[in-house]
């Protein structure tokens, strides 16, 4: 309907722009016009009454809006062809929108490592300070005709001897001068002889006139003073060479920082045209299209292709025979119409296509029949559910160059939970056994124990506010079996309920969905207790000495996280810390475990296990001593990794129960 309504009001100002225009129009030579031309006459024409002097106004600016977009359209690109253009720009590795040439850098003092002119002088002055000082005049070559005799005395320059003026005077002849004697054997005409008697003559003046200059100058000069200057004048040249290379190099230098830094500005630029166009091009699909469907009979139905939004419309269509079937329109994209039959399907025909001998009856229910009012709702408010893994890695080597034992490892793991869910309370239970073994080959074919753990938690949560839930949990945790370090076994340093931690909390808990849960209880007592204190010492678990447990207050924040990256790949990770009231930020208790799993088949899956564990109560033995010869234990970061491949199975159940509505 807007777009009627665009037309219309398009055509009516052309109609009242060519009634009003003082210059008549030939119509003969419009009509034999071409489509491209006809086009390039409407714009100047629509421009010039548009965007021209301001003489013609208009009572509606969203029309002239409206008609200047229209002017745009014809004149540009179509924005499909845009779109495509930039795709296929963007493909080349090497593209720019804009880029700049170095030498247009306004702010290039500011660039880091870029020396301005005044530093190159001031570090080609210092080069020339640096060279005068270090230099050894004795080392500099002096030329022949500085060099003394046995006397001291340069020795002047016989006459004739033109080859030692050449030499020592360091005279240049002009190339007419340098060779003038007669070749032997050849014939010369007289005025050849001439000319080479003139040039011989012009050649003797000239060097004579060399010779007693260089004797003059000799005679008068001191010859200590001329050697000094000489080198003073080496120095000089041998300085200015080094400057010029300094200064070179230094511009060099300026201009590859100029250029790197050029480039990173364009870089930046581009990636910032580049984010603003794709706005403008996901602007640009969001564009609607609108268009008409008309069956052979029956009313025209709409439809608005566009992308990120669905439109429905619903029409019949028909044959000849007047059937119809009603079908269902859908944009799927600003291209695609996607069509669906609907399920109720009729056909109606006209009276002299029947052929029926019977007239069907339909069922008109009796009105009078109440509706069966709900007496009771099935709910499920326990979820019960666990899954168990069985794998086991076996090593045989005989005979084995490299070196390296058998061995052999099985590993279980038993994970299950029972939550309540009810519309303003939660109660999860969770417990988790993990059981391994490893043996090994060589001289000790020793069996040893590399994981074990007993995990009981409790949490119960009654709404507060949003998905913040007012909550308290115990935390139970220990072993099954003893502890040693390998390869003694004499003497265990762990065992069943010795250590078990016990945690008791009292909080928040931010849980939004299944898969995140935030748990701040700033009332904690963590309880840590050693049953068999004659075999273990409790000492490293931080009880005393006198004492079979020991308990302190903090502060507790745990958080779980899990992601299913596939339906075969999930995450899981859960972070718990606990800060001591006693010796806050001093005393930490930190727990991070990471499990990240991968289903291979229905049966078998891999699992790969980060555990990390910090306690300032558990301490290690550092191999040092104190003041009194007593050993010196640290609490140090505990690390453990596992990966298995096994055999795993899942359960997951609903427990259903009828509640009566009143």
């Amino acid at each position: 309907m807007q777009f009627t309504k665009l037309c219309a009001g398009f055509f009516l100002l052309i109609s009242v722009s060519l009634f009003a225009e003082t210059t008549p129009i030939d119509r003969k030579k419009e009509k034999e016009l071409s489509p491209a031309d006809s086009i390039k006459l409407s714009i100047d024409y629509l421009k010039k009454h548009l965007q021209g002097d301001n003489v013609w106004q208009s009572e509606n600016p969203e029309i002239v809006k409206t008609l200047t977009g229209l002017i745009h359209f014809a004149e540009d690109e179509r924005i499909d062809t845009i779109l495509f253009k930039l795709d296929r720009f963007r493909r080349n590795p090497d593209f720019r929108y804009i880029t700049r040439s170095p030498q247009l850098v306004s702010d290039s003092l500011q660039i880091k490592g870029y020396l301005p002119y005044d530093s190159i002088l001031e570090k080609m002055k210092q080069l020339d300070r640096d060279i005068w000082n270090g230099v050894d005049m004795k080392s500099i070559p002096l030329p022949e005709n500085l060099i003394a005799g046995p006397d001291g005395k340069v020795p002047p320059i016989a006459e004739g001897d033109e080859e030692a003026i050449i030499r020592r005077t360091l005279i240049i002849l002009p190339d007419s001068l340098k060779n003038v004697n007669v070749i032997p054997g050849q014939s010369q005409t007289a005025n050849n002889f001439e000319r080479i008697k003139e040039r011989q003559k012009a050649r003797s003046f000239i060097l004579e006139v060399a010779r007693r200059r260089f004797n003059s100058r000799i005679e008068k000069l001191n010859l200590d003073s001329a050697i000094t200057a000489y080198q003073k004048y080496a120095v000089r040249v041998f300085s200015d060479s080094l400057q010029t290379q300094l200064k070179d190099s230094l511009k060099l230098q300026n201009q590859q920082i100029l250029a790197h830094y050029n480039d990173s500005i364009v870089r930046s630029v581009n990636d910032s045209i580049n984010l603003f166009v794709q706005t403008l091009e996901r602007h640009a699909q969001n564009d609607s299209v609108a268009i008409t469907l008309q069956s052979i009979s029956g009313k025209p139905v709409q439809i608005l292709l566009q992308n990120n939004k669905r439109f429905v419309n619903r029409m019949f269509i028909k044959n000849m025979q007047n059937d119809s079937i009603g079908i269902q329109l859908m944009n799927l994209d600003k291209k695609t119409i996607g069509i669906a039959i609907e399920d109720n399907v009729t056909f109606d025909r006209i009276a002299q296509k029947q052929r029926r001998d019977f007239t069907f009856q339909k069922l008109t229910p009796d009105n009078k029949i109440e509706k069966i009012k709900k007496q009771y709702d099935v709910i499920a408010p326990w979820e019960l559910g666990g899954y168990g893994t069985f794998g086991f890695t076996q090593t045989y080597l005989n005979n084995w160059k490299a070196g390296g034992n058998s061995a052999f490892s099985i590993l279980t793991v038993l994970k299950g939970f029972a939550n309540y869910t009810a519309p303003k309370v939660k109660w999860e239970n969770t417990g988790e056994f993990r059981n391994g073994w490893i043996r090994q080959g060589g001289d000790t074919k020793q069996t040893q124990k590399n994981d074990d753990k007993l995990e009981l938690i409790s949490r119960f949560g009654l709404s507060a506010f949003k998905k913040w839930y007012y909550s308290t949990e115990v935390d139970f945790v220990t072993q099954f079996f003893n502890g040693y370090a390998y390869p003694d076994k004499t003497k265990p340093i762990s065992g069943y309920m010795s250590p078990a931690k016990t945690i008791f909390k009292l909080g928040l808990d931010y849980k939004p969905n299944d898969n995140f849960s935030l748990f701040i209880s700033p009332i904690t007592a963590k309880n840590v207790f050693v049953r068999d204190t004659a075999k273990i010492d409790q000492t490293k678990f931080g009880v005393p000495a006198n004492s079979r447990s020991f308990w302190e207050p903090g502060l507790n924040a745990d958080l779980k996280y899990k992601i299913n990256f596939s339906k075969q790949i999930s995450y899981e990770t859960k972070y718990k810390m606990f800060i001591n009231y006693k010796s806050p930020f001093k005393k930490l208790d930190i727990n991070w475990e990471n499990t990240l799993v991968a289903q291979l088949t229905n049966r078998i899956n891999m699992t790969v296990n980060l555990y990390m564990l910090y306690d300032d109560n558990v301490t290690f033995d550092t191999g040092k001593k104190d003041a009194a010869g007593n050993a010196i234990y640290k609490a140090k970061w505990q690390t453990k990794e596992l990966t298995t491949i096994g055999f795993s199975y899942k359960l997951n159940k609903r427990i259903y129960e009828r509640k009566k509505l009143n």
